[in-house]
Protein backbone atom coordinates (compact mmCIF):
# COMPACT_ATOMS: atom_id res chain seq x y z
CA UNK A 1 0.00 0.00 0.00
CA UNK A 2 3.30 2.11 0.70
CA UNK A 3 5.57 3.79 -2.27
CA UNK A 4 7.73 5.61 -0.80
CA UNK A 5 10.23 8.57 -2.64
CA UNK A 6 12.83 5.89 -2.34
CA UNK A 7 10.39 3.22 -4.41
CA UNK A 8 9.68 5.98 -7.17
CA UNK A 9 13.32 7.06 -7.21
CA UNK A 10 14.52 3.47 -7.88
CA UNK A 11 11.78 3.18 -10.51
CA UNK A 12 13.18 5.77 -12.42
CA UNK A 13 16.53 4.63 -11.95
CA UNK A 14 16.05 1.57 -13.28
CA UNK A 15 15.61 -0.73 -10.48
CA UNK A 16 13.81 -4.12 -12.01
CA UNK A 17 12.87 -7.21 -11.19
CA UNK A 18 15.59 -9.87 -9.94
CA UNK A 19 15.41 -13.35 -10.60
CA UNK A 20 14.46 -15.52 -7.68
CA UNK A 21 14.89 -18.96 -7.10
CA UNK A 22 11.37 -20.99 -8.10
CA UNK A 23 10.81 -22.11 -4.46
CA UNK A 24 10.37 -18.57 -2.96
CA UNK A 25 8.14 -18.01 -5.52
CA UNK A 26 5.99 -20.77 -4.81
CA UNK A 27 5.71 -20.11 -1.11
CA UNK A 28 4.99 -16.24 -2.46
CA UNK A 29 2.15 -17.65 -4.50
CA UNK A 30 0.95 -20.08 -1.37
CA UNK A 31 0.06 -17.02 0.53
CA UNK A 32 -1.21 -15.37 -2.47
CA UNK A 33 0.78 -12.20 -3.19
CA UNK A 34 1.19 -11.59 -6.71
CA UNK A 35 4.63 -10.90 -8.23
CA UNK A 36 4.05 -8.26 -10.90
CA UNK A 37 6.46 -9.22 -13.69
CA UNK A 38 8.01 -11.73 -11.37
CA UNK A 39 9.92 -9.34 -9.45
CA UNK A 40 10.02 -9.51 -5.62
CA UNK A 41 11.05 -5.79 -5.56
CA UNK A 42 8.22 -4.65 -7.48
CA UNK A 43 5.57 -6.43 -5.10
CA UNK A 44 7.11 -4.60 -1.93
CA UNK A 45 7.37 -1.38 -3.41
CA UNK A 46 3.47 -2.01 -3.98
CA UNK A 47 2.87 -2.96 -0.59
CA UNK A 48 1.65 -6.19 -1.54
CA UNK A 49 0.31 -8.01 1.17
CA UNK A 50 -0.53 -11.95 1.67
CA UNK A 51 -3.96 -12.74 1.42
CA UNK A 52 -3.21 -16.09 3.33
CA UNK A 53 -2.59 -16.07 6.88
CA UNK A 54 1.65 -16.07 7.47
CA UNK A 55 1.85 -19.70 10.10
CA UNK A 56 4.97 -21.21 11.83
CA UNK A 57 7.01 -22.15 9.07
CA UNK A 58 5.75 -19.39 6.21
CA UNK A 59 8.95 -18.13 6.81
CA UNK A 60 11.37 -20.34 6.74
CA UNK A 61 12.86 -20.51 3.42
CA UNK A 62 12.85 -17.11 2.67
CA UNK A 63 14.82 -16.34 6.24
CA UNK A 64 16.94 -19.26 4.98
CA UNK A 65 17.38 -17.75 1.66
CA UNK A 66 18.56 -14.33 3.17
CA UNK A 67 20.84 -15.35 5.70
CA UNK A 68 22.60 -18.39 3.59
CA UNK A 69 22.24 -17.04 0.40
CA UNK A 70 24.05 -14.78 -1.92
CA UNK A 71 23.59 -12.13 -5.17
CA UNK A 72 19.82 -12.06 -6.73
CA UNK A 73 18.37 -14.81 -4.68
CA UNK A 74 19.20 -13.18 -1.22
CA UNK A 75 17.90 -9.76 -2.62
CA UNK A 76 14.82 -11.32 -3.53
CA UNK A 77 14.66 -13.52 -0.25
CA UNK A 78 14.80 -10.19 1.56
CA UNK A 79 11.92 -8.99 -0.51
CA UNK A 80 10.11 -11.79 0.64
CA UNK A 81 10.86 -11.93 3.81
CA UNK A 82 9.40 -8.11 4.63
CA UNK A 83 6.32 -8.60 2.24
CA UNK A 84 5.62 -12.44 4.67
CA UNK A 85 6.87 -10.79 8.15
CA UNK A 86 5.12 -7.63 7.03
CA UNK A 87 5.42 -4.28 8.34
CA UNK A 88 7.05 -4.05 12.32
CA UNK A 89 7.54 -7.61 11.66
CA UNK A 90 4.00 -8.66 13.03
CA UNK A 91 3.86 -12.36 11.70
CA UNK A 92 7.82 -13.25 12.59
CA UNK A 93 8.28 -14.75 16.10
CA UNK A 94 11.31 -13.19 17.81
CA UNK A 95 13.48 -15.50 16.55
CA UNK A 96 12.83 -15.22 13.26
CA UNK A 97 12.81 -11.49 13.39
CA UNK A 98 16.83 -11.90 15.64
CA UNK A 99 17.36 -13.43 12.81
CA UNK A 100 16.50 -11.84 10.29
CA UNK A 101 18.21 -8.55 11.63
CA UNK A 102 21.17 -9.77 11.57
CA UNK A 103 21.59 -10.82 8.09
CA UNK A 104 19.69 -7.50 6.88
CA UNK A 105 22.45 -5.90 8.95
CA UNK A 106 25.16 -7.61 6.48
CA UNK A 107 23.33 -6.80 3.64
CA UNK A 108 23.63 -3.04 4.43
CA UNK A 109 27.49 -3.70 5.33
CA UNK A 110 28.12 -5.69 1.63
CA UNK A 111 30.19 -4.62 -1.20
CA UNK A 112 26.82 -4.72 -3.92
CA UNK A 113 25.10 -1.51 -3.95
CA UNK A 114 22.20 -3.04 -4.65
CA UNK A 115 22.54 -5.72 -1.81
CA UNK A 116 23.36 -2.90 0.71
CA UNK A 117 20.11 -1.03 -0.67
CA UNK A 118 17.46 -3.84 -0.81
CA UNK A 119 19.00 -4.45 3.32
CA UNK A 120 18.42 -1.73 4.37
CA UNK A 121 14.74 -1.10 2.93
CA UNK A 122 13.78 -4.49 4.06
CA UNK A 123 15.47 -3.26 7.84
CA UNK A 124 12.96 -0.29 7.55
CA UNK A 125 9.80 -2.37 7.05
CA UNK A 126 10.33 -5.15 9.38
CA UNK A 127 11.57 -2.88 11.80
CA UNK A 128 9.49 -0.01 11.93
CA UNK A 129 7.98 1.31 14.97
CA UNK A 130 4.15 2.33 15.44
CA UNK A 131 3.42 5.71 14.44
CA UNK A 132 2.09 5.31 18.56
CA UNK A 133 4.21 5.19 20.78
CA UNK A 134 1.75 2.82 23.23
CA UNK A 135 2.29 0.29 19.60
CA UNK A 136 5.78 -0.15 20.64
CA UNK A 137 8.96 -1.01 18.38
CA UNK A 138 10.26 -4.12 17.31
CA UNK A 139 14.40 -4.70 18.74
CA UNK A 140 16.56 -3.31 16.49
CA UNK A 141 19.42 -5.50 16.64
CA UNK A 142 23.12 -4.08 17.60
CA UNK A 143 24.86 -1.99 14.97
CA UNK A 144 21.84 -1.31 12.95
CA UNK A 145 21.81 2.59 13.46
CA UNK A 146 25.80 2.88 12.72
CA UNK A 147 25.32 0.65 9.76
CA UNK A 148 22.63 2.80 8.14
CA UNK A 149 24.25 5.82 9.15
CA UNK A 150 26.83 4.23 7.27
CA UNK A 151 25.02 3.70 4.38
CA UNK A 152 23.66 7.68 4.53
CA UNK A 153 27.41 8.58 3.90
CA UNK A 154 27.57 6.47 0.64
CA UNK A 155 28.09 8.59 -2.45
CA UNK A 156 24.70 7.31 -4.40
CA UNK A 157 21.60 8.71 -3.94
CA UNK A 158 19.38 5.68 -3.53
CA UNK A 159 21.52 4.39 -0.61
CA UNK A 160 21.24 7.55 1.01
CA UNK A 161 17.55 7.40 0.75
CA UNK A 162 17.45 4.06 1.69
CA UNK A 163 19.09 4.80 4.74
CA UNK A 164 17.02 7.53 5.70
CA UNK A 165 13.71 5.87 4.68
CA UNK A 166 15.45 2.76 7.55
CA UNK A 167 15.86 5.45 9.98
CA UNK A 168 12.72 7.33 9.68
CA UNK A 169 10.21 4.11 9.73
CA UNK A 170 12.54 2.94 12.83
CA UNK A 171 11.60 6.34 14.61
CA UNK A 172 15.27 6.32 15.08
CA UNK A 173 15.39 10.09 17.67
CA UNK A 174 19.27 9.75 17.19
CA UNK A 175 19.15 10.00 13.60
CA UNK A 176 16.89 13.62 13.68
CA UNK A 177 20.10 16.08 13.62
CA UNK A 178 21.81 14.34 10.94
CA UNK A 179 18.45 14.02 9.30
CA UNK A 180 17.82 18.02 9.47
CA UNK A 181 21.16 18.76 8.14
CA UNK A 182 20.71 16.70 5.36
CA UNK A 183 17.87 18.18 4.41
CA UNK A 184 19.62 21.73 4.39
CA UNK A 185 22.61 20.42 2.66
CA UNK A 186 20.26 18.85 -0.14
CA UNK A 187 18.01 21.83 -0.56
CA UNK A 188 21.14 23.83 -0.98
CA UNK A 189 22.37 21.72 -4.35
CA UNK A 190 18.74 21.26 -6.05
CA UNK A 191 18.26 17.51 -5.07
CA UNK A 192 14.46 17.93 -4.13
CA UNK A 193 14.24 13.96 -4.39
CA UNK A 194 16.57 13.74 -1.35
CA UNK A 195 15.49 16.70 0.58
CA UNK A 196 11.82 14.94 0.42
CA UNK A 197 13.16 12.12 1.75
CA UNK A 198 14.67 13.68 5.01
CA UNK A 199 11.59 15.58 5.52
CA UNK A 200 9.68 12.53 5.40
CA UNK A 201 11.78 10.80 7.62
CA UNK A 202 11.83 13.66 10.22
CA UNK A 203 8.18 13.62 9.66
CA UNK A 204 7.84 9.66 10.88
CA UNK A 205 10.19 10.30 13.64
CA UNK A 206 7.72 13.05 14.92
CA UNK A 207 10.41 14.85 17.53
CA UNK A 208 9.27 18.05 18.97
CA UNK A 209 12.19 19.73 17.91
CA UNK A 210 11.41 19.09 13.78
CA UNK A 211 8.43 21.29 14.60
CA UNK A 212 9.73 24.75 13.70
CA UNK A 213 11.30 23.10 10.55
CA UNK A 214 8.07 22.08 8.86
CA UNK A 215 6.41 25.10 9.97
CA UNK A 216 9.15 26.78 7.26
CA UNK A 217 8.16 24.71 4.97
CA UNK A 218 4.76 24.59 5.18
CA UNK A 219 4.90 28.48 3.60
CA UNK A 220 7.51 27.76 1.31
CA UNK A 221 7.02 27.71 -2.37
CA UNK A 222 9.55 25.00 -2.38
CA UNK A 223 7.10 22.47 -1.13
CA UNK A 224 4.76 23.32 -3.54
CA UNK A 225 3.72 21.24 -6.85
CA UNK A 226 2.28 17.91 -7.40
CA UNK A 227 5.52 15.39 -7.09
CA UNK A 228 5.97 13.32 -4.55
CA UNK A 229 8.48 15.74 -2.85
CA UNK A 230 5.44 18.02 -2.73
CA UNK A 231 3.56 14.80 -1.27
CA UNK A 232 5.69 13.86 1.25
CA UNK A 233 5.71 17.60 2.97
CA UNK A 234 2.07 17.41 3.01
CA UNK A 235 2.76 13.89 5.18
CA UNK A 236 5.08 16.08 7.32
CA UNK A 237 2.71 18.85 7.88
CA UNK A 238 -0.14 16.63 8.98
CA UNK A 239 2.22 14.61 10.91
CA UNK A 240 3.45 17.10 12.92
CA UNK A 241 1.53 20.01 12.80
CA UNK A 242 -1.85 18.37 12.18
CA UNK A 243 -2.87 21.43 10.01
CA UNK A 244 -5.46 19.67 7.62
CA UNK A 245 -2.88 19.00 4.75
CA UNK A 246 -4.72 15.29 5.26
CA UNK A 247 -7.10 16.76 2.36
CA UNK A 248 -4.14 16.94 -0.02
CA UNK A 249 -3.64 12.99 0.25
CA UNK A 250 -7.15 12.28 0.06
CA UNK A 251 -7.02 14.04 -2.64
CA UNK A 252 -4.07 12.32 -4.42
CA UNK A 253 -5.28 8.93 -3.46
CA UNK A 254 -7.38 9.63 -6.63
CA UNK A 255 -4.72 10.87 -8.59
CA UNK A 256 -3.37 7.37 -10.52
CA UNK A 257 0.55 8.51 -10.52
CA UNK A 258 0.28 9.30 -6.69
CA UNK A 259 -2.28 7.23 -5.06
CA UNK A 260 -0.03 4.78 -4.31
CA UNK A 261 2.33 6.93 -1.87
CA UNK A 262 -0.86 8.89 -0.85
CA UNK A 263 -2.07 6.26 0.70
CA UNK A 264 0.79 4.79 2.35
CA UNK A 265 0.45 7.61 4.19
CA UNK A 266 -3.33 7.85 4.79
CA UNK A 267 -2.58 4.71 6.21
CA UNK A 268 0.30 5.58 8.64
CA UNK A 269 -2.33 8.93 9.63
CA UNK A 270 -4.97 6.73 10.38
CA UNK A 271 -6.52 8.56 8.27
CA UNK A 272 -9.96 7.29 6.04
CA UNK A 273 -8.88 6.61 2.29
CA UNK A 274 -11.31 7.20 -0.14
Amino acid sequence: MRRTLLALLLVMAGGGAASAQPILMEVMARHGVELPGRSFEVAFDEGRVPTVPVTAGSLATPLAMLSAGGGSDRMAAAYAFGILAGRSAKAASSTELAAAGQALLRMIAAEDRRTRVAGARVAGRVLAASPDARGGRPPVPAGMTDGLFALLNQATDLEQLAAMDALGLMRDTHAVAALTERYAFYRERGKRALAGGALEALARIGDASSVALITLVAVDPWAQGRDATALAVAFARERLLKDGSVVILQQAANDRSRRVQARGYLDELGAPIP
